[in-house]
């Protein structure tokens, strides 16, 4: 296990070393990951650490115009290495500070990942460390670049003409195509828009569950992911932060992250068709607050 951490470290040495005149390795595509910190007094509480991650829903040609197609703060403890995922229906209704109410996923094409923060900080009491964004181009090219992320689909989903999913139930290798229309997909499922949230969740967990063991059986695989990463992500933090966030991507088992998405319960405003956050998502705040962990 020691040499198996020293192979890792090393190798991720030697990445760090080259990391200023890599440049990107490979085509460069319309909607690219963006990482970025939430606060510029960046101060870690406790070993709790909150990422926002964000899936817009920007087209090429066009990525500023951008609304959030899946949103999920993904907590992870760094000293008990347990976690979660809480997800969020774009289609809930929201208070936006200073910018009245709306849905949930209109706060990103207001003000962007910061207000899309400052909404659910506000919301959660959750105080968010770093903002991860990604498009439909970047989501796609990562799948690729990683040769596809094996999950467990639940049934068979058919949805041509919505987000084109024709995907067999079982455990399968989703490519980038099936696995695009496997997290946009909502019509094959009873909850809709609430289902699909949640199976958004489940498969960042698929990608966590392949990278985990992926390093586990050579941890010199973690150059990989990070290279990759490197070719689709435009990053506002440091390459020490970037490896730091990486390695502790590997100590986490998916077995110890929970996957949640918040009670809510549908209603209207006016003409249009949203969802309410219940009461109950308090306690599940208050929980994920003090543990970073579901």
């Amino acid at each position: 296990m020691i040499k198996k951490l020293l192979v890792a470290g090393t190798a991720v040495g030697v990445l760090a070393a080259l990391w200023p005149v890599l440049g990107p390795l490979g085509g460069t595509v319309a909607s690219p990951i963006v990482v970025g910190r939430v606060h510029r007094d960046f101060h870690p509480r406790d070993g709790k650490l909150f990422f926002l991650v964000i899936g817009n829903d920007a087209r090429a040609g066009n990525p500023d115009a951008s609304r959030a197609d899946a949103i999920h703060i993904v907590g992870v403890n760094t000293v008990t290495k347990r976690g979660g995922i809480l997800n969020f229906p774009r289609d809930s209704w929201v208070s936006i500070p200073g910018s009245g109410q709306g849905r949930i996923n209109e706060a990103l094409y207001r003000g962007g990942p910061g207000l899309l923060a400052s909404t659910l900080e506000s919301i959660t009491g959750i105080r968010l460390d770093y903002w991860i964004m990604t498009g439909f181009e970047g989501f796609q090219g990562i799948v690729q670049g990683l040769d596809g992320v094996e999950m467990a689909v639940q049934k068979d989903l058919y949805d041509p003409t919505g987000s084109g999913a024709q995907i067999d139930a079982g455990y399968q290798n989703l490519g980038p195509k099936d696995s695009l229309a496997y997290v946009r997909t909502r019509h094959n499922f009873p909850n809709g828009d609430v289902d699909r949230t949640t199976n958004q969740g489940r498969f960042l967990l698929a990608m966590l569950k392949k990278l985990r063991r992926e390093v586990t059986r050579s941890p010199a695989a973690l150059l990989r992911w990070i290279t990759i990463g490197r070719r689709y992500t435009r990053l506002d933090i440091s390459p020490k932060e970037t490896f730091r966030l990486a390695v502790l991507a590997t100590q986490v088992s998916a077995r110890d992250m929970g996957n949640e998405t918040v009670p809510v319960t549908v209603g209207s405003v006016g003409a249009a068709s949203v969802v309410f956050i219940s009461p109950g998502a308090q306690s599940i705040y208050s929980r994920f607050r003090s543990t970073a962990a579901l």
